[in-house]
């Protein structure tokens, strides 16, 4: 008897053969004058996970690879908030990765904006 609840599931697929092939991945490192623009660095990884079979549950977890610490830190703060404000789970996909890594850049150049014309 086929399980409902198995169709949701995400299927495993190992992403270490993704990675040791793709050693050139575009890198997002969370310095917005040393990273391409937010868009272009998403449409890089999306083309680069078409190209190499990944399925799209995965993009995410791929574009995370290739971010840098800084970047990763303020993802991972985001992810403590949304898992707080949704009862303890928040599951990602491509679609709120993208957004959030949109967003996040608009508020790094606000608050930066901010410093720069209301704190001196």
């Amino acid at each position: 008897m086929l399980d409902p609840l198995n169709a949701f599931k995400i299927k495993p697929f190992d992403l270490e053969p993704v990675y040791a092939s793709w050693t050139d991945g575009p890198r997002f490192l969370g310095k917005h004058k040393k990273d391409l623009p937010i868009d272009d660095w998403l449409d890089r990884i999306k083309a680069g996970c078409v190209e190499r079979k990944v399925p799209d549950e995965y993009w995410h977890r791929v574009a995370q690879h290739f971010m840098g610490d800084k970047a990763k830190a303020r993802l991972d703060e985001l992810k403590k908030v949304m898992a707080k404000v949704h009862g303890g789970k928040y599951r990602w996909n491509w679609k709120k990765f993208s957004l959030a890594m949109r967003n996040m850049g608009c508020t790094s150049l606000f608050r930066s904006l901010f410093r720069r014309f209301m704190v001196d």
